[in-house]
């Protein structure tokens, strides 16, 4: 238990970015294949449309875990600090506030999205069949959207007390579950989308249930407390800030997918397909460096709670190396071989041929476009989440919206790559502002330093 906190601040910054983020890595990429699972039953056992209609839950999806990261994110860097501090109470406080908080607005937003579904769905001008297969879905996956975030917020809780290898295995768990039960609701008793979504719910009730028995066990520090199922405004505002880059990011994420699929679907169906399939590709290179990323933003909350400046820098340098060359690998065989990529989901020649030019253009970037998400992920538990959050929205509101619409009509080929180009230009910014992030980093620790002297001088 309190051996894995010694374990954070002590451990070699390689060896322990390695241990919390090879798992890290395996879950994401867990998650994408569970993503994909609902997708691969529909395209065999419903109908191609239900495919497309994917692509239309995807910024719905983007907005859940959004919602679900402007409180996990948070409190896993406010409970890393604490831990670093060796602060138990504290961090119990910050966990118990928000599984509240989470699951209190996952029922409302939920609710609000099951009523007016119908017309959220008819921003993104579907053809008829796509319409009603993605309102089925997506009616199943708004009323039970609470039993969606819990499992985020328990797993971030044990994620951050470096438990992965229960993670791993309760992941491997949800997943085989949404397979068997895909196959048994839409091969067996054919219930179409409606029978996708039912089976995705109760594979995450089952991770849900098997967290909650792991959490209560003497495995963990930080336990579920109903008495502390509380929230004070002190909890708004340590969490909240820490959390709303990421939040401000997915939530933009989401707007901008749905902006893009409306403009991409102006091109045809095939066009949206190789949308679809680019995104799956490429999320491989977004799990893969988000579970570095992540594991690097916990070891990095637990050096700035224990005053470890030498420590935190560290893992900011060693954390973007990695990252550059994990990404770097993974996009090879995409930049060399994409059409023998893209025929792992269709045989469509067209689909591609037009899958073809995205996919170098992605592949070329992904590397510096992660890499430079580092900096931005390492200002979050030093009190430059507000500058991290700018960035996130400049990329996407100021940069992303008018380049689609800039780029829409010279065809396909261009209005896709209006969102790499919004992240390059974000990357470039990000590294202009690299010295100013060093330097206020070494105020923020310098201030808790003299803050530490004059409290022990008081007492």
């Amino acid at each position: 238990m309190k051996e894995n906190i010694n374990q954070m601040l002590e451990e070699k910054p390689l060896k322990m970015l390695f241990k919390l983020g090879i798992p890290a890595i395996l879950m994401a990429l867990f998650n994408e294949i569970n993503g994909a699972i609902d997708t691969m039953f529909m395209g065999q056992f419903v109908a191609s449309e239900a495919v497309s209609a994917m692509s239309v839950a995807v910024p719905f999806l983007l907005i859940i875990a959004a919602i679900s990261f402007l409180f996990t994110e948070g409190a896993g860097i406010a409970i890393s600090r604490y831990l670093g501090a060796k602060n138990i109470d504290a961090a119990s406080r910050i966990f118990n506030g928000t599984i509240v908080i989470s699951i209190s607005s996952s029922v409302v937003i939920g609710v609000i999205s099951f009523l007016f579904m119908k017309n959220i769905l008819y921003l993104f001008n579907l053809d008829i069949i796509t319409y009603g297969y993605a309102l089925q879905y997506l009616k199943v996956i708004a009323i039970a959207m609470p039993i969606i975030v819990l499992p985020m917020v328990l797993g971030k809780m044990i994620y951050t007390e470096g438990h992965t290898k229960f993670l791993i295995k309760v992941t491997v768990i949800q997943i085989l579950s949404n397979i068997i039960l895909n196959y048994f609701t839409l091969a067996i008793l054919k219930m179409g989308v409606i029978g996708a979504g039912i089976a995705t719910i109760i594979s995450f009730i089952i991770q849900s249930i098997l967290m909650i028995k792991f959490n209560l066990s003497n495995e963990m520090i930080v336990k579920i407390n109903s008495k502390e199922f509380k929230l004070t405004k002190n909890y708004f505002k340590e969490v909240i800030p820490l959390g709303m880059a990421t939040f401000v990011t997915m939530m933009l994420l989401a707007l901008t997918f749905g902006l893009e699929s409306r403009v991409i679907a102006s091109f045809g169906d095939k066009a949206l397909a190789v949308q679809t399939i680019t995104g799956n590709i490429f999320s491989i290179t977004s799990s893969i460096t988000s579970g570095i990323m992540s594991s690097a933003l916990v070891l990095m909350s637990y050096a700035v709670g224990a005053k470890n400046e030498k420590r935190f820098f560290n893992l900011v340098k060693i954390s973007a190396a990695v990252v550059f060359i994990l990404s770097l690998i993974v996009n090879i065989p995409v930049f060399l071989y994409p059409r023998s990529i893209a025929m792992i989901f269709t045989d469509n020649h067209e689909l591609i041929q037009l899958f073809v030019y995205p996919a170098t253009i992605y592949s070329l970037v992904s590397p510096f476009i992660f890499t430079t998400n580092i900096v931005l992920y390492a200002m979050q538990p030093v009190g430059l989440e507000k500058s991290a959050t700018i960035i996130f929205a400049l990329q996407q509101l100021i940069f992303f919206a008018p380049l689609l619409y800039i780029l829409k009509p010279f065809g396909f080929n261009y209005a896709i790559l209006a969102q790499p180009t919004a992240e390059v230009i974000g990357g470039i910014i990000t590294l202009f502002i690299i010295p100013i992030f060093i330097k206020n980093v070494k105020k923020t620790f310098r201030d808790s330093e003299i803050s530490e002297i004059t409290n022990s001088r008081v007492s």
